[in-house]
């Protein structure tokens, strides 16, 4: 028996709208958001240590933190290195330019930002310096060494470390090319967390 002109376009509208909510719950896959725990260290003039700056979805931007103030300080350059404990639930999300503002280019001077985890993922190895000339002091309470951004790649929860480079602990320098021993790198280790949700489809 054939439907009337005037059912056949509400039922066929409403096997549409059947079909799409049934595809709708079908298509209903995890989702992955990212979850940033520092360490348990207080914040201390001189410290430096991982911080939240703010998260996304699955995204989380990290700033590795200066403490201050210091005015005495002759900052000039930092190496050091962020170790993922599992780099396969968290990868850095590399970037053409990188945030800073720790170092103060004076007259005539340039600041130079190598990130690298290119060579091994779970390392990521840092160096932030002018190229000449004087350092400076640091004049606010916190200021940024480097801003970085990590995704997560799968639920789960893996560590973020500061860690040294070349048999030498995480340090900072002077314009002498000094190590700054005011200047002291957080040895806990902060976490991130990748937390899925949803999936509950059929």
């Amino acid at each position: 028996m054939r439907c009337p002109p005037f059912l056949r376009f509400p039922l066929l509208v409403s096997i549409c709208v059947g079909v799409a909510v049934f595809l709708a719950g079908c298509s209903n896959h995890p989702t992955l958001s990212a979850q940033f725990t520092p360490s348990a260290t207080a914040p201390a003039l001189g410290l430096v240590k991982l911080v939240e700056r703010s998260r996304s979805g699955s995204r989380v931007l990290v700033d590795v933190l200066l403490y201050g103030p210091d005015p005495g300080l002759d900052l000039f350059a930092f190496k050091f290195g962020i170790m993922i404990g599992n780099d396969t639930l968290v990868r850095l999300v590399p970037q053409s330019t990188y945030n800073q503002t720790a170092l103060v280019a004076g007259d005539g001077q340039s600041i130079s930002i190598n990130v690298d985890a290119a060579s091994d993922p779970s390392l990521i190895q840092v160096e932030v310096g002018k190229d000449g000339g004087a350092g400076n002091a640091v004049a606010v309470p916190s200021a940024i060494v480097l801003e970085v951004s990590f995704d997560v790649q799968a639920a789960g929860t893996t560590t973020l470390t500061l860690v040294g480079l070349g048999g030498e602990p995480p340090h900072a320098v002077d314009s002498s090319d000094a190590p700054i021993a005011a200047v002291h790198f957080d040895a806990a280790s902060a976490t991130v967390t990748g937390v899925s949700s949803g999936g509950s489809g059929y």
